[in-house]
């Protein structure tokens, strides 16, 4: 008799998180030493301004409120768009999703109501998912049942979104009141109060949390989120193993979905309290690289929109310092991505040379 034993070693330094830390360190010494050139080649002194930068996003807890207030949508969006890229769909369309959420949120929140304000929350975030999830679920749909490409009709699914409640907006819900493409303010019920004054930073952060855990119990603990990881790693296997390949692609673009338009319904309930045509400010683009960088996990998908958020707000504090534009937030964002996309090849570079000189 043949008695098999396995046994797990549990450090606090596996491989795989010296993995994922060398991988951090690697992404972040490229999108620091991009910055300090770019500012170099302004004119000025790089140390000092990315200093300001820094003053100016991390310096009192009003500042990191501020910085981190911004990004509780893009926290919940980029978590949304990893669940469909771990189980191998690839929801590009996160942006028309997030605005398909606002809308939503916008018109539960000036319809409906007033009533009681935890009533009304629930009520408007469970529009922005509906919305959003019907859209990528649908889309999903197509994907299982007539192999349309995701990419594709996601992608194109944006621009028919964006237009329609741009439409909505300048059309048949614009409140008459102002001139711009606004929908009528919500509800002060529909409106998440503030923790720390004039930041921006409200209670929507405990919904973030939620999210967050629920997301990494979903994605890595879960039945569902094992047959979806499955899914996207070889739908062949997953098939010959039992799971329903159409049942997890579907549901996986469903709950994607379904966070972006929370996304979105946060936009409206704990910072704008109405929809505007340009409300997304391109948050579900940004999911959708953020996701990418960090591999479509969870954690890392939360660390990097921390990261993210950090850079933009540096990127200002820059700007008000000197004549380098905040933009500079995006071309360091692009640079990560390549970086990202460079380092396997790269560190399988660096271990031959690292072999033959060993030799």
């Amino acid at each position: 008799m043949t008695v098999l034993t396995t046994e797990t070693r549990r450090g606090p330094l596996n491989s795989r998180t010296v993995t994922h830390l060398v991988n951090g360190a690697y992404i972040l010494a490229v999108a620091l030493v991009a910055a300090m050139l770019l500012i170099q080649l302004q004119g000025y002194a790089a140390i000092p301004t990315l200093g300001a930068g820094f003053e100016y996003a991390l310096g009192t807890p009003t500042a990191i409120a501020r910085t981190f207030a911004w990004g509780l949508p893009l926290f919940v969006t980029a978590l949304g768009v990893s669940i469909a890229n771990r189980s191998g769909m690839f929801n590009i369309g996160a942006e028309g999703q997030v605005f398909a959420g606002a809308m939503a949120a916008a018109i539960a929140g000036a319809y409906i109501g007033p009533m009681f304000t935890g009533l009304h929350i629930l009520l408007c975030t469970l529009a922005a998912a509906l919305a959003g999830g019907l859209i990528a679920g649908g889309l999903g749909w197509l994907r299982a049942r007539w192999n349309v490409d995701e990419v594709l009709s996601t992608l194109l699914s944006n621009y028919i979104i964006v237009l329609f409640c741009a439409y909505l907006a300048t059309g048949p819900l614009r409140d008459t009141t102002r001139q711009s493409g606004t929908t009528p303010r919500v509800f002060d019920s529909a409106m998440f109060g503030e923790i720390i004054p004039r930041t921006g930073l409200t209670w929507a952060v405990v919904v973030v949390i939620i999210v967050g855990v629920g997301c990494w119990w979903l994605s890595d603990r879960s039945v569902a989120g094992y047959r979806w990881r499955m899914t996207g790693q070889s739908p062949g296997f997953a098939a010959a193993a039992g799971i329903d390949v159409a049942r997890s692609r579907v549901m996986s673009m469903f709950v994607s979905g379904a966070l972006a338009g929370v996304g979105g319904s946060l936009l409206v309930t704990a910072s704008q309290g109405r929809f505007w045509t340009e409300i997304g400010s391109g948050i579900g683009w940004d999911a959708v690289l953020i996701a990418l960088i960090a591999r479509a996990r969870p954690i890392p998908t939360m660390i990097w929109v921390g990261i993210y958020c950090i850079m933009r707000s540096t990127a200002r504090g820059i700007e008000q310092v000197s004549t380098v534009p905040s933009e500079l937030s995006l071309i360091l964002i692009s640079v990560i991505i390549i970086a990202a996309a460079a380092r396997s090849g790269l560190f399988a570079r660096l271990a031959v040379l690292t072999r033959g000189w060993r030799k």
